[in-house]
């Protein structure tokens, strides 16, 4: 009986509950904003990924319709219905591992905070796309920057590597571990942390590489040069009336995090370490996806809230005592 009652009043098992719903509702919205769901485009999606014959950077990214796949063949699911169990899992398993992440830094009022917010602006993410790697991108991405902050160098390579398979944006984490490692400007130990940097990141790429050449001769989606497009769409909108903001796609960049992204910065030198150096990674990450990706699909930015919702926290509510806890725990 009491190891009943130790697991219903753990913190974990009774914030579960909450995590749940939250990204039931999360699907919920997504379903609705994805017609592509109901019309036979994901069924036909997935016979062409299996096929190999869909487009280059989509086919790319093997297990968002091998997992789904293997749900089929195990469990007898339809292709919706392995899609939705696909993203639903993900995304709880994402904002549940997102609460323990944030008690690194804050109490469980403050992680829990992080994580609803997180939940209250992804549905600005949605449209109708099927991007069905994108929940599975969360939780890699998250576990990466844990496993990078925890020095676990080995599983930061396996989820790498797995998160690779996923979606090729997690390829931005060896920036982080670098910058994180990095504590001496000693060409000695830069050489070591440079080695180490591309040793844990060399089967990621590999396997990137290795897929896009198997790829190779299948259509990009939407092109690969975009800056012109997300300048003059980032202009352009910026000039409509306020009321129209709601559909001004290229703006969701901006209204993802909206103030966050300025608090996020201040007190920069009062948050812990990690969320400085892995911060230093954001202008990167931002520059790339300008150059290549089509920024009024604001779901790209979603990675950064790892790092943007734990520093602008840390800003708004962190108190002294926790800074000063914080400050021996990175």
């Amino acid at each position: 009986m009491s190891v009943f009652y130790k697991i219903y009043t753990n913190e974990l098992f009774k914030i579960s509950w909450v995590y749940l719903v939250l990204a039931l509702i999360n699907l919920r919205v997504k379903l609705w904003l994805t017609p592509f769901w109901h019309v036979d485009v994901l069924a036909k999606n997935h016979a062409l990924f299996l096929q190999f014959q869909n487009t280059n950077n989509e086919q790319s990214r093997i297990l968002q319709f091998y997992v789904p796949e293997a749900l089929i063949k195990i469990f007898g699911f339809s292709v919706q219905d392995a899609y939705q169990i696909q993203r639903w899992v993900f995304v709880f398993l994402t904002f549940l591992c997102f609460h323990i992440y944030l008690k690194k830094w804050f109490d469980s009022k403050l992680a829990f905070t992080g994580v609803v917010f997180l939940s209250a602006v992804m549905p600005l993410t949605y449209s109708n796309a099927l991007q069905e790697s994108a929940p599975l991108l969360m939780l890699t991405f998250l576990l990466g920057l844990w496993t990078i902050r925890e020095h676990q160098f080995y599983r930061y390579g396996v989820v790498l590597l797995i998160g690779a398979i996923n979606n090729e944006t997690v390829l931005i984490l060896p920036a982080v571990f670098f910058f994180y490692n990095i504590r001496t400007l000693e060409l000695k130990h830069i050489l070591k942390v440079s080695t180490l940097t591309i040793g844990t990141c060399l089967p990621a790429f590999f396997y990137t590489g290795m897929i896009r050449y198997i790829t190779r001769d299948r259509p990009h989606l939407g092109g690969a040069w975009h800056l012109p497009d997300n300048i003059n769409g980032l202009i352009e909108q910026s000039m409509k009336s306020p009321l129209f903001y709601w559909q001004a796609g290229y703006l969701y960049l901006i209204f993802l995090f909206g103030v966050f992204w300025l608090y996020a910065f201040f007190n920069f030198s009062s948050k812990p370490f990690f969320l400085q150096r892995s911060s230093w990674m954001i202008p990167l990450f931002i520059i790339i996806h300008f150059l290549t990706g089509v920024i009024h699909e604001s779901r790209q930015m979603l990675p950064l809230s790892f790092i943007i919702i734990p520093s602008a926290i840390w800003y708004l509510f962190a108190n002294e005592e926790t800074k000063t806890v914080s400050k021996g725990k990175t």
